[in-house]
């Protein structure tokens, strides 16, 4: 039997399930593009197909969220660079900031369009401990916020934005204590510090539109750092509505940079979050990877 040049990889859990509702949508919006359609199982089978399926493949399409993208992406970046096909998007998740990042539209039948009208563009990716990432790194409270947002998507109805507004929210009023770490960028003496929130950015959102790092480019090969330092309930409440508009980044409390590399280290383990998947290491390694993956993307105007 032929392969397509195409394969889709469909997580039918996206969004509350609401993704396999949309699977007869999606192979009628792509009927003109020859494909292999494999829907997901359960967690890392993206990765795994993207992994044993996707060498030679000319496009490889996840339809899914920002979880779904992060582990297509981690099996495409374990294949060798000459066999490793353009990577397409339909954001069909509840979060989609890489499709904020990429400029692809929300609407499926646009992002969908994308995929055969589309331009090609080389992004940064980023690799913490062996694990690779499209979107973001972050350390202490947001990684909090991850894992209470992940809690909230499987018993509420909560999704994007309001998702991770509502576990933030949470947070804040409960667990907002800072990280004791050792921090080194770009091989320089290790600083020790405490922080609240620790991000380094591909893109200038997550958390389903936080502009953590509004400036932030996904190509220049540069990671965007955000550094804040600890306040109390009062003083993030009072600064929140600016992080989510991207007006922080002249706050005194508030430490801005771009950097290659970092080494984030910790007597005892620390959460973080790459993409959304939540971590806990006493030490984290974060490089990038210039112009390591293509995708496509809607021609710029």
């Amino acid at each position: 039997m032929t392969r397509a040049e195409t394969l889709l990889i469909v997580n039918p859990y996206a969004r509350h399930g609401e993704t396999a509702r949309l699977i007869p949508a999606i192979e009628r919006l792509l009927s003109n593009l020859d494909h292999d359609t494999l829907v997901t199982t359960g967690p890392q089978h993206a990765m795994e197909v993207a992994r044993r399926d996707g060498a030679g493949r000319r496009l490889v399409v996840c339809a899914g969220g920002d979880g779904t993208a992060h582990e297509v992406l981690n099996g495409l970046m374990h294949l060798d660079e000459s066999k490793r096909p353009v990577m397409g998007l339909l954001p069909t998740g509840s979060g989609n900031d890489l499709r904020r990042t990429l400029g692809i539209p929300n609407d499926l039948a646009a992002a969908a369009l994308t995929l055969t009208t589309g331009a090609l563009r080389t992004a940064d990716v980023g690799v913490c401990n062996g694990t690779y990432f499209g979107g973001s790194f972050a350390a202490g409270l947001d990684a909090r916020v991850t894992a209470k947002a992940i809690q909230y998507k499987e018993t509420t109805n909560r999704a994007g934005l309001w998702l991770y507004l509502s576990a933030l929210l949470h947070i804040l009023a409960n667990d907002r204590s800072p990280i004791h770490v050792n921090v080194s960028f770009d091989g320089e003496e290790a600083q020790a510090l405490d922080a609240l929130i620790i991000a380094m950015t591909i893109g200038q959102t997550y958390g389903g539109g936080f502009k953590i790092t509004p400036d932030a480019i996904f190509d220049d090969g540069l990671f965007d750092v955000c550094m804040i330092d600890p306040l109390s309930l009062s003083q993030a409440l009072a600064r929140l509505p600016f992080v989510i508009l991207g007006k922080h980044t002249k706050m005194k409390v508030v430490r801005m940079s771009r950097r290659f590399s970092a080494v984030i280290e910790s007597e005892t383990p620390i959460p973080a979050q790459m993409d959304g998947e939540v971590f806990a290491e006493t030490r984290y390694e974060i490089t990038l990877l210039p112009n390591a993956i293509t995708f496509k993307v809607p021609v710029r105007r």
